[in-house]
């Protein structure tokens, strides 16, 4: 697996932890664990009147049970009040099948209230033969990392490539572009330079700046490809259709985690055919170019004056 592949799954996966809430961020960690432990670890589904015992996944190799919470809003009042109760009643359940119990949360950037890792202290001193964790995002991926290539495509797809990156010509950026659909320029039209930490401002992930980082090394082409191009304001109206598709999402309620928003960005330019390394290489320069001419996400200057 190269650079590109790797920094294209992490990135996946990122987005894939931002938009998994309740239930389904449930299914996205037990699809982890199933995949990173097969014929180990155990996913508990509810049955019947008994529910799941407050038993969300079980590790028997090393003695772990799992715990989720992963609401649309991490309140810590309902997240302690959850972690008591899940906590009895695993220890009600299933105490001699356990040494260690890890509440497994959503998030975004891993951190936790103060309120909350005091009752998570508290229960660890109250049952000192008991280890008591915590998995977010961080945990989450480096468990991710360890998934070969294999595990990796046949959950996420292909993906872009080393040598699709080197060889992308100008065919391929015209594959992406025709498919989007253009509207007339505005009569002027203001193209700002790139200013000094941009990703930082747009709090994009790490996952999602090194990805995009490495689709500014085609940011040149794409404006060789634009300057070259019969319609001289080609450019302009593809920079026009990304910037509008950006603005919906920006506005889009519940609000979208920039990371999200870039995701949906990449799958809109890519569209249904964004299935090949060549394709999504060719819509990540695109990206990458606008990107870099303040066309899509904000200008650092602009978030530090609003």
């Amino acid at each position: 697996m190269d650079r590109i592949q790797q920094l294209n799954y992490e990135k996946d996966f990122r987005i894939a932890f931002l938009e998994s809430k309740g239930d389904g961020f449930q299914r996205l960690f037990e699809k982890l664990m199933s995949k990173v432990h097969p014929n180990d670890f155990m996913a508990c589904r509810p049955w019947g009147n008994v529910g799941d015992r407050k038993n969300d996944g079980y590790l028997p190799s090393a003695r772990v049970l799992f715990q989720s919470y992963a609401p649309n809003e991490l309140s810590a009042t309902e997240a302690i009040k959850k972690i008591n109760e899940d906590f009895e009643g695993a220890k009600e359940h299933w105490a001699k099948y356990f040494d260690e119990w890890t509440f497994v949360h959503n998030a975004p950037d891993g951190r936790l209230s103060p309120q909350i890792i005091e009752a998570l202290a508290r229960i660890g001193q109250e049952n000192p033969k008991i280890k008591i964790g915590h998995c977010g995002y961080e945990e989450m991926l480096k468990k991710f990392r360890q998934l070969n290539l294999l595990d990796l495509e046949s959950w996420f797809g292909l993906a872009p490539t080393m040598e699709a990156n080197v060889n992308l010509g100008y065919g391929d950026l015209v594959a992406v572009l025709t498919h989007i659909n253009v509207t007339p320029i505005p009569t002027t039209s203001e193209v700002k330079d790139v200013s000094r930490g941009k990703i930082e401002a747009n709090l994009l992930s790490q996952a999602v700046a090194d990805f995009l980082k490495i689709g500014m090394q085609k940011s040149p082409l794409v404006a060789q490809f634009f300057n070259n191009w019969k319609n001289p304001s080609y450019g302009e109206q593809i920079a026009s259709a990304f910037k509008s598709e950006y603005m919906a999402l920006r506005e889009a309620t519940p609000r979208l985690h920039p990371d999200e928003i870039f995701g949906r960005l990449e799958a809109w330019a890519g569209g249904l055919a964004n299935t090949t390394p060549t394709r999504k290489v060719a819509v990540l320069a695109v990206m990458a170019y606008l990107f870099d001419k303040c066309e899509i996400f904000e200008d650092a200057r602009a978030v530090g004056t609003a």
